[in-house]
């Protein structure tokens, strides 16, 4: 009950994309306005399963953007979070769209909308929720696959192995859709904006991964012996000591001497 109190203050951090406004105006001028309604609540109620399981885990809600593709939502979390609430908040929006499915199926069974909105609705709903398991930057898809590739390997390889999947995504889904409709355009050029995007701000993503272990105290839940000093060896969830020098020095030694002499009250953690 309380994090659905807590929704009620999340409406002023919505933004809308402007080229949203154009799809919009787009649909609106061709009469489809029933069409352009079903999208968008699909989308927000999306947008509102993630919001949800973000509150739910009590972290920080910055900006919910809605682009002619879908929503995306910012939060304030640390990168060492457990990749069990990574999956979660990747999957909640999915979550939720099969509960509004739901909801439409009990409305049209009890006569409330008719066939053609239903059918309508199905088919939004199904290519929604397969376009957003895609495993493409910034989609739910990429988000789970990279949360499964960061239980299998560390962290800087589980981001090189999903980036290029999503790369090599982007190049079929533009391939296979042949950007033949405004919509397309827009979408397969919001998708490569925000792979560019992605492996520009990495590098500051790496060394902020490393800094977070720095700092803090995570409850990791393995323990890891490597027999090189490879900091890109580190994984989430895991402690690691690295040997040197026929000894084992801790994480938490090897990054205090590497980041000893910066100032840290330059990085926003």
């Amino acid at each position: 009950m309380a994090n659905l109190l807590a929704m009620k203050n999340i409406w002023h951090l919505f933004k809308i994309h402007p080229a949203t406004y154009i799809l919009i105006l787009s649909f609106l001028f061709t009469g489809l306005i029933k069409n352009i309604i079903l999208i968008y609540l699909i989308i927000f109620i999306h947008e509102l399963g993630h919001v949800f399981i973000i509150k739910t885990l009590k972290y920080k809600i910055l900006q919910i953007d809605i682009y002619p593709s879908g929503g995306v939502t910012k939060i304030d979390k640390p990168i060492n979070t457990k990749i069990s609430h990574d999956l979660l908040i990747a999957s909640f929006g999915i979550l939720f769209q099969i509960i509004l499915s739901l909801i439409f199926k009990l409305l049209f069974y009890l006569s409330y909308i008719r066939i053609s909105t239903y059918e309508l609705f199905l088919t939004y709903n199904t290519t929604i929720l397969i376009f957003n398991l895609l495993p493409i930057i910034p989609l739910d898809g990429y988000q789970i696959l990279r949360c499964i590739g960061e239980i299998f390997f560390p962290y800087q390889k589980a981001f090189k192995i999903s980036f290029i999947i999503s790369a090599i995504s982007i190049i079929c889904f533009a391939t296979y859709t042949k950007i033949l409709s405004l919509n397309n355009y827009l979408i397969i050029s919001f998708l490569l904006y925000k792979i560019i995007i992605e492996l520009k701000n990495f590098k500051y993503q790496k060394v902020r991964f490393e800094l977070e272990r720095h700092l803090y105290y995570y409850p990791y839940q393995k323990i890891r012996y490597e027999k090189l000093l490879n900091l890109s060896l580190l994984k989430k969830n895991t402690y690691h000591y690295f040997k040197s020098n026929n000894t084992y020095l801790s994480e938490k030694k090897i990054l205090k001497k590497k980041y000893s002499s910066l100032h840290f009250h330059t990085f926003n953690l």
